[in-house]
C-alpha cells in the first residue's frame, strides 16, 4: 500500500486544510451561490420604477403673488386709522413691507432664487397679515379683519403645499400598483383602472378606464429602459385584468 508524501516545506503561518473542512466549505459556498440567486430573483419579482416629475416655474407665480401681497398692503394704509387719526406706526410697517415685496416680486430672477427663499417670504407676508387682522379686529374693522385671516389661511395652506414638494415629485410604478403625488398626500392607483401605460421620451402616459387621461413629463429617466419599461407596464395590465 502506497502513501502520499507531501513534497514540500510548510511555511509559518499555513495551515493545512482537512478534507471535513474542504467539504464544509464548499457546501457553504454553495449555499451563498444559491442565496445569491434567490435574491435577485426577488429583486426581479418585486421590480420598481421610479420617475421624477419635471418640476413646474412656480416662481412666476409665486413672484405674481408677492406682488398681489404687496398691493393688499398699500390698499390697507387707507384704512389704518387710530382714535380718527392715521395710524403712522401701523402705516410705516406696511409701507416698507409693501415696498420690499413689490422689490422682490419684480426683481425675483436676483432676489429670490430658490424656494426655499420663497416659502420664507411667505411666513413673512403671514405674519403680516395675521397682524393686520389683529389691528383691524380691534378696530372693530371686522369686514377687513376676516378677509385678512382667510387670506393668511390660504398662504398657510399654499405655504404646506410647496412645503411637501420642496425635494421634488415622484410617481413610483410596481408590479402591485402605481403611486402618484396628490394635492394633500399620495394617490394610489390600481393597475386595474388603467386601460394603458406608456413612456415615450420625457413623457409619461397614464390611460384610465374612465377616459382621463394623465401626461406628466419626467426627468432623469435615462437610466430607465423605455422598451423593457413599456413591455413590463403591458404585461401587468395584462395579468391585472383578467
Amino acid at each position: 500500500m502506497e502513501t502520499l508524501q507531501l513534497v514540500g516545506e510548510i511555511k509559518p503561518g499555513v495551515k493545512i486544510i482537512s478534507s471535513q473542512t474542504m467539504n464544509y466549505l464548499w457546501l457553504s459556498l454553495q449555499r451563498t451561490i444559491v442565496l445569491q440567486q434567490f435574491c435577485s430573483a426577488s429583486l426581479i419579482q418585486f421590480l420598481v420604477y421610479t420617475f421624477q416629475i419635471k418640476q413646474k416655474d412656480r416662481f412666476k407665480v409665486l413672484s405674481a403673488f408677492h406682488i398681489l401681497i404687496a398691493l393688499i398692503f398699500l390698499f390697507d394704509l387707507s384704512n389704518t386709522h387710530k382714535d380718527g387719526k392715521k395710524d403712522w406706526i401701523f402705516s410705516a410697517v406696511y409701507f416698507i413691507a409693501a415696498i420690499f415685496l413689490l422689490v422682490a416680486g419684480i426683481f425675483n430672477k436676483k432676489i429670490l432664487t430658490t424656494l426655499s427663499k420663497h416659502l420664507a417670504l411667505l411666513l413673512f407676508e403671514f405674519m403680516l397679515i395675521i397682524s393686520g387682522a389683529i389691528y383691524y379686529w380691534s378696530k372693530e374693522a371686522s369686514f377687513v379683519a376676516v378677509s385678512h385671516a382667510l387670506l393668511g389661511g390660504a398662504i398657510v395652506l399654499l405655504w404646506i403645499y410647496l412645503k411637501k414638494r420642496e425635494g421634488g415629485e415622484d410617481i413610483i410604478i410596481s408590479e402591485a400598483n402605481i403611486i402618484l403625488p396628490g394635492l394633500t398626500g399620495d394617490r394610489i392607483v390600481e393597475w386595474t383602472q388603467l386601460t394603458n401605460v406608456i413612456k415615450k421620451h420625457d413623457l409619461l402616459t397614464l390611460d384610465f378606464k374612465n377616459n382621463k387621461l394623465l401626461q406628466v413629463e419626467v426627468m432623469n429617466a435615462d437610466h430607465i429602459n423605455e422598451d423593457e419599461f413599456n413591455q413590463f407596464c403591458s404585461e401587468q395590465l395584462t395579468i391585472q385584468n383578467k
